[in-house]
């Protein structure tokens, strides 16, 4: 019931923590303050932020900017009053733009762009997780407790998987699950159920 950007305010970094996170985490304040406790982070920059570019380094290829940046705006100056570095990148594939915002000044540009990159495999990765595994809600909230029901979720989805191709009869991953769940109670030879011989091995 508590929006993220909230509760990601109340969880506590070390130094040297790195933090890859989108849009709707841009907090100056918040970032101000993972500065000051020598925490590391990379985000997008909004598109309406108003900045004054300090310092620009060589950029090519995909890297169309590597800036060093100030925050320009009243407001923005009293949240965050240290530099910050801006890489805009243009993707070779897609070719979408991205415009990034971090506080480490130590990588190269194709560097942080490969961390935020990085970071969207782990949202494909959850996106996954919640279409396949149909994991709604986590019944507990300690990290134990969550890795214990998004393990027996795989195990119980690559299971599904494992019939579905020893019995290769055309049974969709979606027919076994509910066949799984109808009878989960119940004591019965699941190669007899599904009308097959069991397999060699």
């Amino acid at each position: 019931k508590t929006h993220d950007r909230r509760a990601i305010q109340d969880l506590h970094f070390k130094p040297d923590d790195l933090l890859i996170f989108d849009r709707a985490y841009l907090d100056y304040i918040w970032l101000y303050q993972l500065h000051q406790d020598r925490v590391w982070f990379v985000t997008r920059l909004k598109s309406n932020s108003c900045y004054e570019v300090v310092q620009e380094a060589w950029s090519g290829g995909p890297v169309l900017a590597d800036q060093v940046i100030r925050l320009s705006s009243p407001q923005g100056r009293a949240c965050y009053s240290e530099l910050l570095r801006r890489v805009h990148y243009r993707d070779p594939e897609t070719g979408k733009e991205y415009v990034f915002l971090t506080n480490r000044q130590d990588l190269s540009a194709l560097e942080v762009t490969e961390l935020y990159r990085r970071r969207w495999q782990i949202e494909l990765f959850f996106k996954w997780l919640k279409q396949n595994l149909k994991i709604k809600a986590f019944y507990g909230t300690s990290k134990n407790a969550v890795l214990i029901q998004i393990w027996t979720a795989l195990i119980a989805y690559l299971l599904l998987v494992w019939v579905k191709f020893k019995t290769k009869a055309g049974w969709g991953l979606l027919e076994l699950t509910r066949l799984a769940q109808t009878m989960l109670l119940e004591c019965m030879d699941l190669w007899a159920l599904l009308g097959l011989r069991p397999p060699d091995n």
